[in-house]
């Protein structure tokens, strides 16, 4: 699962009720809290780690969305939550009607982003 070195990176992202969200474009383009993406500094040389941080935050947009994880990706949200129980993430399984706008206004965004970049390589 997550080296040792990850896991201490993620247990020092404690939930903060305050922390504001950004847009993340990519790889997820949606919404995060501060509070809970570890620093790039801190996990590029790991890039397994990496893929499985950027996954959970994938099963995360699944979760907002009412969707069931299917079994490896349960098993994978599990397993991560065993290592780091009180990681920010975790504490943001459903969101308030204003971040609902939120997240609707950065995925429309990433998604007028990305519809501008085709029609840039036409």
């Amino acid at each position: 699962m997550l080296t040792d070195r990850t896991v201490a990176v993620l247990s020092k992202l404690a939930y903060q009720a305050n922390a504001e969200w950004e847009v993340n474009f990519l790889p997820f383009g949606s919404i995060f809290w501060k509070d809970e993406m570890p620093a790039i500094v801190d996990i590029f040389d790991r890039p397994e780690d990496m893929s499985v941080i950027h996954a959970m935050f994938g099963m995360r947009i699944k979760l907002w969305d009412r969707e069931a994880l299917d079994p490896q990706e349960k098993e994978l949200w599990d397993a991560v939550k065993a290592q780091v129980p009180n990681w920010a993430l975790f504490k943001r399984l459903s969101l308030s009607a204003e971040q609902t706008l939120a997240r609707g206004r950065a995925e429309r965004q990433v998604e007028r982003a990305f519809e501008s970049l085709r029609n840039h390589e036409q």
